[in-house]
């Protein structure tokens, strides 16, 4: 299925191991409804930044953008669930 090329396009691809990249592909309009949410999360520090995007699949899905001022709130990270 085909969208639009103005529908917001995002597809991030998670860390599967230390020290691997993530990689955002998308499309301008995916990018600036994900900056959106990064202001947002900044701004509004009590609520997460969020985004409705498409992902390859044509499948829409919610990113979320949230702040957090320590290191032990990023955990678990995605790669350490796995292999527990």
């Amino acid at each position: 299925m085909y969208l639009p090329k103005e529908y917001p396009f995002i597809h991030i691809y998670a860390q599967q191991k230390p020290r691997q990249p993530t990689i955002i592909k998308a499309n301008t309009e995916g990018l600036c409804v994900l900056l959106n949410a990064i202001v947002t999360a900044i701004a509004y520090q009590e609520n997460n930044g969020t985004a409705e995007v498409f992902d390859g699949d044509a499948e829409v899905y919610e990113v979320v953008v949230r702040l957090v001022n320590t290191h032990d709130e990023l955990a678990p990270l995605p790669y350490q669930i796995e292999n527990q």
